[in-house]
């Protein structure tokens, strides 16, 4: 919902695009880190988090860096949301709230078929590519004439990478086969 430029203080104004106290989410890589002791001897993190315009400091409580420190490494590509801290500095803060990594979005395989004769016919050969899979991405099938939708249960959740998405399509058609990214945000 923000970017790295949304954070700098306008010298004519003096206010960002982002207020104080905002919730946001950033994306971006992170490129620096420096643990600190708090008072009460609890480690908490200052983070450097670059995207494609420029960076923002990121500052993460010790509750949450406890909660987080695995995915606090140099170079990990991470979404954070948290709350926009703008002080005197020119450029603005965010106080991390929430971490994930991007690989963790969740995802959704979607199949298309023309209608429940065409999806039994494919059905046994779907499955086998499916039990070939093992990951956290549902799969969705589509049935286009009757136009409902079924999710498979958990048991059966894949990883929709670009190996099983490419075989997938070659089997079904490059119009029957679709990865959907869900939000993030209300996670």
């Amino acid at each position: 919902t923000a970017v790295s430029l949304d954070f700098i203080v306008d010298e004519e104004t003096g206010e960002a695009k982002v207020r104080d106290g905002q919730n946001v989410m950033i994306g971006g890589m992170i490129t620096g880190k420096m643990i600190k002791i708090t008072k009460n001897n609890q480690q908490m993190a200052f983070l450097t988090v670059e995207d494609m315009a420029g960076s923002v400091e990121v500052l993460v409580f010790p509750k949450d860096y406890e909660r987080y420190r695995e995915q606090m490494v140099e170079d990990a590509k991470v979404f954070i949301g948290g709350r926009v801290s703008i002080g005197d500095d020119p450029q603005g803060k965010l106080i991390c709230e929430k971490l994930y990594p991007f690989d963790s979005v969740p995802r959704e395989l979607w199949l298309q078929f023309e209608d429940v004769t065409d999806f039994r016919a494919k059905e046994p050969r779907m499955m086998n590519y499916l039990e070939e899979s093992d990951g956290n991405d549902r799969v969705v099938i589509w049935l286009k004439k009757e136009r409902a939708k079924k999710i498979l249960p958990p048991n059966w959740s894949v990883c929709a990478n670009r190996e099983l998405v490419e075989a997938l399509t070659e089997k079904f058609g490059a119009g029957n086969v679709k990865v959907v990214e869900k939000s993030i945000e209300n996670r």
